[in-house]
């Protein structure tokens, strides 16, 4: 198998999975997907910014503590690449959900995440989220 596909069969799932787990309030995924070795680095959605994984994890815990009740979680890979150790997939993460105890209602989320090769598996080590209208096709 090509880096690219080998890259992409675990990427797919293990993005999802993470979303998935996210969009109900367990940060479990996210958190063992993510490299712990600095550095890493954050652009969240919600204005959260931060560096070094001491930052990382409590922040990954505290946006999980704010969402609930998510499900119809999709993440659309638009583009991926795989160069030596170090790899980038961009996608869109939609899913039905609250926020803060809100009404559910549909989110988009356009994530660009970059990955780092540790000790033989693909560690995330920085992410930049933005929301986007749940309504905006993925090829726009």
């Amino acid at each position: 198998m090509d880096p690219q596909d080998e890259f992409l069969s675990w990427a797919g799932p293990a993005l999802h999975a993470a979303e998935a787990a996210l969009a109900v309030g367990d940060p479990s995924h996210r958190i063992a997907m993510w490299s712990h070795r600095d550095p890493v680095s954050l652009f969240g959605a919600v204005g959260v910014s931060a560096t070094g994984w001491d930052r990382l994890e409590p922040t990954f815990r505290r946006v999980a503590a704010r969402l609930a009740g998510g499900h119809d979680v999709t993440v659309e890979l638009m583009a991926s690449d795989v160069v030596g150790d170090m790899a980038y997939t961009a996608a869109v993460v939609r899913f039905v959900g609250t926020i803060d105890g809100g009404e559910p209602r549909p989110f988009a989320l356009r994530a660009t995440s970059v990955f780092r090769r540790e000790d033989g598996e693909w560690k995330v080590i920085h992410e930049h989220t933005d929301f986007t209208s749940p309504d905006t096709p993925t090829d726009s």
